[in-house]
């Protein structure tokens, strides 16, 4: 039961795991038994492969220019909160709408969404979605939920590498997923069918290169100090170590 090396190519983004794995039996080793993890250990699992999962969308889809979308809801007095099935029927206008301006203006339409019950109850819809007038947008969302609405745009930044954006994102599916109503939506996002899903280069390492692992740079490319994280994971890789970091493209090299 060997380490295995994951390169996953995203936009400008090149994330580097090394991990140990039952998955691939070396000859002469037995298969150990698997730790059943708790609950706890699950969610905090589960919550690390979804943002690796998100974070890869997005850097593989989306750039600079293109938009971190807010929808707000703005309620006048005496009016009650939109429930669950009204928000995502909302959304299912926005989408629709947004589908045909996008085809007039000649652009592929992209979208990742997310839902979000605030705090303090205030409703929104999350965003990620490529670059168009923002006043069109606001006619979009106009339409889905008409007359009291609000829409905030923050551009995304040139740096290709959206990783805080996608561990923002995933703290709100996580916060639903804990409470007693449960997950806003069937997943902890949605989005277009039209969006590059990058698939990773796996190979299997020996123990020594394993032992020998440090973040290294290449040609073109530099290591975001943030992404370094190594330790032991237990029972995710039952007990054993991984490694993993993220190489971002350097401003002005090409591809």
């Amino acid at each position: 039961m060997p380490y295995v090396e994951r390169i996953t190519r995203a936009g400008k983004t090149i994330e580097v795991e090394r991990y140990f794995t039952s998955r691939y039996k070396k000859q002469g080793i037995k298969r150990g038994d698997k730790v059943k993890p708790t609950t706890e250990q699950q969610q905090k699992i589960n919550t690390r492969q979804a943002e690796r999962k998100l974070r890869i969308l997005i850097n593989a889809n989306f750039g600079y220019g293109d938009y971190h979308l807010v929808l707000d809801y703005i309620r006048r007095k005496g009016e009650p909160p939109r429930t669950k099935e009204q928000m995502r029927q909302d959304m299912d206008i926005f989408l629709r709408e947004c589908r045909k301006e996008y085809k007039k203006a000649g652009i592929e339409f992209k979208y990742i969404h997310v839902m979000e019950i605030g705090d303090k109850g205030a409703r929104h819809h999350h965003l990620v979605i490529n670059q168009i007038d923002t006043k069109i947008l606001q006619q979009c969302w106009y339409k889905a939920y008409e007359g009291h609405n609000r829409v905030k745009v923050f551009p995304l930044d040139d740096s290709g590498n959206y990783a805080d954006l996608a561990a923002y994102l995933i703290k709100y599916t996580d916060k639903h997923r804990k409470e007693e109503d449960g997950a806003l939506q069937g997943k902890r996002w949605n989005s277009s069918k039209n969006l590059v899903r990058p698939v990773p280069e796996i190979r299997i390492i020996s123990d020594r290169q394993w032992f020998k692992a440090e973040p290294r740079a290449i040609k073109g490319y530099y290591v975001d100090k943030d992404s370094i994280s190594k330790g032991v994971h237990s029972p995710e890789y039952y007990g054993y170590g991984y490694f993993r970091y993220t190489l971002v493209k350097l401003e002005g090299e090409g591809g």
